[in-house]
């Protein structure tokens, strides 16, 4: 599952409505922002409607309060950009909507390689049951798992050396591993 473009919408919106920006809002500022946002949410919920049937997009809106929850332990959202994104979507998705997580970023980007360093610690059972601790399908898929499948990829366009590739084919079979759990619990239910 790729990072809808709504979601950087989505997150900047919150970022402005809750205060994150640099200059408060005037009344009538604030006002605007409610409104946008209203007919925001309201046409993007009709075109995915829409686009759903296709069965490639979606009908649901990334609920980035929930994102920037999950990433809040780890990576402060006073730390403005795409980093939290990461972090809490890959932790928040996960099991839920994918199998494992693979980060690709261009060479030397440093919010990429943040989220790199905090998911390589961070993608693990304890943390993702810590998202959700309430959920026993979760505690279920996750029993005897340590390591959830992550992989981050740096990239400068280039053709993926042989060591990427060996590290893709291991990921891959990683997370086929945790999507046959995942079906066996879907099915058990």
């Amino acid at each position: 599952m790729c990072a809808p473009v709504a979601e950087w919408v989505h997150y900047c919106n919150y970022m402005v409505a809750n205060g994150y920006n640099q200059t408060p809002l005037s009344a009538m500022q604030r006002f605007k922002l409610k409104l946008r946002n209203f007919f925001q949410t309201r046409y993007e919920k009709q075109i995915k409607s829409i686009l759903a049937h296709s069965g490639l997009v979606p009908a649901t809106s990334p609920d980035v309060a929930a994102v920037i929850e999950n990433a809040r332990p780890h990576l402060s959202p006073d730390l403005q950009g795409e980093a939290v994104l990461t972090v809490g979507g890959s932790l928040t998705e996960i099991i839920h909507n994918a199998c494992g997580v693979i980060a690709i970023g261009p060479f030397g980007c440093m919010p990429n390689r943040l989220s790199e360093a905090i998911l390589s610690e961070t993608m693990t059972a304890r943390e993702k049951l810590a998202t959700d601790p309430t959920n026993s399908t979760l505690r279920a898929i996750l029993t005897d798992i340590d390591e959830l499948p992550f992989l981050a990829i740096e990239t400068d366009g280039s053709s993926f050396p042989q060591l990427i590739t060996a590290k893709l084919e291991t990921f891959m079979l990683r997370a086929e591993r945790l999507h046959q759990r995942m079906q066996a619990a879907k099915d058990r239910s």
